[in-house]
């Protein structure tokens, strides 16, 4: 299709060339015309053609710009009071909404920004999602969630950093935005804080698996993680020892101080208990006051009565405010001289707890001693 300037001069072109071929000719046929008359008459003639050649050209062009001017203002309008009326959608909406490009650069963001991210939508806007991002790379295993979802994600939880520096995790729920020709151009996402909802859910798994007063595993978490270290212990070929702690004289701090310096009394006893244990040792309160130790790395029956002997002195220590002897008679159970499963061995060390408590208390018991070393072991005096 010929452009408006190549339109106008092929049209003023084909009026040049139609007078020069005709206006001579034509010329002839005035009556009594001299020479000058009939040059200059042609030449007035030829301005007053091609003018009305190139101005009716020109006003109809200058039409057309006018008309395709008025559609773009109109066309821009529109979209204007779309942008307006969509910015407005996302301003209300509960959740964060951010519209990005492919590579993380915001492009719309909601007045809710201010709020989860402490930047505001004009802040965020031209900015990469790198500005508040609290894990590199992020966007990047982001993106590709997306493709290998289809183009659509929902649910995904990542951790923002605030302006001020503190951690949200944000629960998103995005999809690719495609262009005419079907190609991934940009990301518009929804997302909601859920920090609260994810510490609520850490809290519940731990005390699914932790002692509310101590913070010590429970017994559910000890069997578990028994369980690992004997089939560690059966596969290494290494041994593992089961202590089973009762603490002596507690009924009497309860019924003679309150449960509240009982309470305070076991909530000591943990805190000694992990001072004196290594940190890869599982401590459990197994319920009331009862404890229990799994020492793993290849453990022997003479290793674990050092430990015992320790745990003796620990729990025999003063407590402050209280003036009752505090002892503990502790059962030993070894792997797997003793059990080869973790019912086994939670009974064998009990039972030895309860003839350490028969023995005298005050002393750990061996389940099965050794040959060359005695089966109980009062503590140091």
């Amino acid at each position: 299709m010929l452009s408006s300037a190549a339109r106008i001069s092929g049209a003023y072109a084909l009026a040049s060339v139609l007078w020069i071929l005709c206006s001579d000719w034509a010329l002839t046929l005035v009556p009594g015309g001299d020479g000058q008359f009939v040059q200059s008459t042609k030449g007035i003639a030829f301005v007053a053609f091609t003018t009305a050649v190139l101005y009716g050209g020109l006003r109809r062009e200058f039409r057309r710009r006018a008309a395709v001017a008025a559609d773009l203002r109109a066309a821009r309008d529109r979209l204007e009071q779309a942008n307006g009326a969509l910015q407005s959608l996302v301003d209300h909406l509960p959740d964060v909404f951010l519209r990005t490009t492919l590579d993380g650069r915001v492009e719309m963001a909601s007045a809710h920004c201010q709020q989860e991210f402490g930047y505001s939508a004009d802040e965020l806007t031209g900015q990469s999602l790198a500005l508040i991002s609290a894990e590199p790379g992020g966007h990047e295993r982001f993106l590709a969630a997306l493709r290998r979802e289809g183009g659509r994600v929902n649910h995904h939880e990542v951790p923002v950093r605030r302006k001020d520096g503190t951690v949200v995790w944000m629960s998103i729920n995005a999809y690719l935005r495609y262009d005419a020709a079907g190609q991934p151009v940009g990301i518009d996402a929804v997302a909601r804080n859920v920090t609260r909802r994810r510490a609520l859910e850490e809290r519940l798994r731990h005390l699914a698996g932790h002692d509310a007063l101590t913070g010590l595993c429970n017994r559910m978490r000890l069997e578990d993680r028994l369980g690992h270290a004997i089939r560690r212990s059966r596969r290494d070929g290494r041994g593992l020892a089961l202590l089973y702690m009762d603490l002596d004289g507690f009924k009497a701090v309860n019924d003679t101080y309150g449960h509240h310096s009982g309470d305070h009394l076991l909530v000591t006893v943990a805190e000694r208990l992990r001072a004196v244990l290594r940190e890869s040792d599982t401590i459990a309160r197994m319920g009331g006051d009862e404890f229990a130790v799994v020492l793993e790395g290849g453990v022997d029956a003479q290793g674990a009565a050092v430990v015992a002997e320790k745990l003796t002195a620990m729990a025999a220590a003063p407590y402050p405010g209280i003036t009752l002897g505090v002892t503990a008679s502790i059962g030993i159970a070894l792997f797997p001289g003793d059990g080869d499963s973790t019912e086994a061995l939670l009974r064998a060390a009990d039972a030895a707890m309860y003839q350490a408590k028969h023995d005298g208390k005050n002393r750990y018991c061996l389940s099965t001693p050794p040959t060359d070393a005695p089966q109980t072991g009062a503590a140091a005096p």
